[in-house]
């Protein structure tokens, strides 16, 4: 039997074809008819829709992803319904493999799976935080690309049971039918007591353990043994299954499957720094590697303890900052690097001659190109002394920073340092080094702020509040919205954090109106609507074409460029002209003239909606479908 709905239009889209069926809605993939961008569109199933708990739990799923606002959740852009109940929710399209499917060729490699594990702490955090527990986690709802240079980019789903911070605890509907995957359920969901974040951290613990060993802790039951299990049985060990399993890593897993609540982790950070602390383990000699005991309590080896570029690593990486210049998105290329230092990485047999910027006694940020360090492994640094012999120091990477995530920062790639724990008489070396107080300084050279890397962000936003709100946030024109929401939500963080810190006057006054101006340009270009108009007076095509493909509805946006055609009528005649221009050059074969008149016409009428047709139907033969 053909679906009635594939084929039909939703909104702005066109439904191609069923993607899959789950227990609440069928999801399908749908396209854009103008500018071809995909996205998935979920459907309350019809025998639910007389249930206003069903509904409203439907809708929680979009108030829960929207309130979160991570990269490695899946994007909604709009929820609305069919006459007379077809209950839909609008959301990103995924192309990749669930974790399920990845499992099913057996146990994950173990840098894979600390990865994985990484981004679904730093997103599960960053959902607590904001009174989100999810309820649910399994494989099936985890996704896995290849997105931004990663083999294994995680994009969780599935919020549709996700109990929000104003809703009624408990892991039974109001039927009594049990909420959650049995596998995967915390001892506290089986019986029915009250849950908090420390829920979805045992379910983690649960795929942890699956991704570690292949197998799940218990399985191969009725649902009611597997319930008993979670609640009175000890897994066995993973080192028992997979005796290649770190045992650091063993240790952690188990804390997180804990039966009492209180006897995990306090927190997705806490165990996304234990997992730090084993990737941290696995880059360094034998002989430096953290103690179980460290890892066990959820605490970090010396030095920072910081995950992957992420949520989870900036806030270590933050509070590392208070002594020292852990690089902060944002933060500005130096004019002039600050020296030449030889660093020693791990797995190099000869150290690198790299420049230097932002050195304090605690730390500083090294510029360099791929291969870039690990996060947290160690690296021998010997900075050169004038007159002298190079001080020799050792320091963990506290933060990496990619190519790509440096050009849209607008800062040089690499990596920051911070010192471990050096002697009096280093530190007094390398204050000299940096200019501290103890080193010598003309009348006129003002004193250093207190932290460097937080001046360089407040002076790198303030030089750039009078742009753009996309230059403002570092990103390009065509940014997605959960990376402009993604952007902003780090940039907050790291501004209130500068509230309590000692910084010079002119900082300190700069801390409250840049807080402003980035929400400011986040409530602008993070939400389609006005995005749509403030990109129509930029002449920003490509932040139109993210609008249209948010889903506005083609009413609206014709009544826009009614509204902008008004105020400009002299661009009509010279869209006509890139338009002839363009067709003549597509029929003859030149692509690339082709394209520049349509991109000329767009930047005068953003707008056209023929042009935007055309523009991506050529862009999409050009770059085989790749949009």
């Amino acid at each position: 039997m053909v679906d009635p709905l594939v084929g039909a239009t939703v909104g702005s889209f066109r439904i191609v074809r069923v993607l899959g069926r789950g227990g609440m809605g069928t999801v399908y993939l749908a396209e854009h008819p103008v500018i071809g961008s995909k996205v998935a569109i979920k459907f309350l199933h019809e025998s639910m829709a007389s249930s206003a708990d069903l509904v409203g739990r439907f809708y929680d799923e979009a108030r829960a992803v929207n309130l979160i606002g991570h990269e490695n959740i899946v994007g909604i852009f709009d929820l609305s319904m069919l006459p007379p109940n077809r209950y839909y929710i609008v959301m990103e399209y995924l192309e990749g493999r669930t974790l399920s499917a990845l499992l099913r060729d057996g146990p994950v490699a173990p840098g894979a799976a600390l990865d994985i594990l990484a981004q679904l702490c730093d997103a599960l955090h960053c959902a607590h935080e904001r009174g989100v527990v999810h309820r649910d986690l399994k494989p099936d709802n985890v996704f896995v690309l290849k997105r931004r240079g990663k083999s294994h980019f995680v994009k969780l789903v599935d919020f549709g049971i996700a109990k929000l911070r104003d809703a009624p605890a408990g892991s039974h509907t109001a039927a009594g039918m049990i909420v959650g995957t049995p596998e995967y359920m915390a001892p506290e969901q089986c019986d029915n007591r009250a849950i908090d974040a420390r829920t979805d951290l045992y379910a983690l613990g649960v795929m942890a353990y699956q991704l570690i060993t292949g197998s799940l802790p218990f399985a191969s039951r009725s649902i009611a043994q597997l319930l008993l299990a979670h609640l009175k049985e000890a897994p066995p060990p993973p080192r028992s299954l997979n005796p290649s399993v770190d045992p650091a890593l063993e240790t952690a897993v188990l804390q997180a499957l804990s039966k009492r609540p209180e006897d995990r982790f306090p927190d997705m950070a806490a165990f996304g720094r234990a997992l730090a602390a084993v990737q941290e383990s696995m880059a360094r000699p034998a002989a430096a590697t953290p103690t179980t005991a460290a890892v066990a309590s959820g605490g970090a080896p010396a030095g920072p303890a910081a995950a992957a570029p992420s949520a989870v690593s900036a806030a270590a990486a933050s509070s590392s900052a208070a002594s020292g210049p852990v690089a902060a998105p944002g933060a500005p290329a130096p004019a002039v690097a600050a020296l030449t230092a030889e660093v020693r990485l791990p797995g190099e047999a000869a150290a690198r001659s790299l420049h230097a910027s932002q050195l304090t006694r605690a730390g500083m940020y090294v510029h360099a190109e791929a291969p870039l360090p690990p996060p947290l492994s160690r690296v021998r640094v010997a900075l050169p002394r004038p007159g002298g012999a190079a001080l020799e120091v050792d320091a963990d990477v506290v933060r990496v920073v990619s190519p790509a995530e440096a050009k849209a920062w607008k800062m040089p790639p690499g990596f920051a340092l911070q010192f471990l724990t050096p002697t009096p008489q280093v530190r007094a070396e390398l204050e000299r080094l940096a200019g501290g107080p103890g080193a010598a300084r003309s009348p006129t050279t003002p004193a250093p702020s207190d932290d460097a890397a937080a001046a360089a962000l407040l002076d790198d936003l303030q030089g750039h509040a009078t742009g753009s709100h996309y230059e403002l946030l570092g990103l390009p024109p065509d940014a997605e919205f959960k990376d402009v929401q993604s952007r902003a939500r780090s940039l907050r963080v790291q501004l209130e954090r500068l509230r309590d810190r000692r910084l010079t006057p002119r900082h300190a006054a700069l801390v409250a109106p840049l807080l402003a101006r980035v929400e400011l340009a986040a409530g602008v270009i993070g939400v389609p609507a006005e995005r749509l108009a403030y990109d129509v007076r930029l002449g920003n095509h490509l932040g139109v074409a993210r609008c249209i493909a948010a889903g506005l509805p083609e009413p609206l946006l014709q009544q826009r460029r009614a509204e902008f055609l008004r105020e400009r009528p002299e661009v009509a005649g010279r869209i006509a002209t890139c338009l002839t221009r363009a067709k003549v050059a597509r029929a003859m074969g030149n692509a690339a003239f082709a394209r520049a008149q349509y991109e000329e016409g767009l930047a005068a009428d953003p707008l056209n909606l023929e042009l935007h047709r055309e523009y991506w139907q050529l862009r999409r033969e050009q770059e085989g479908g790749a949009r």
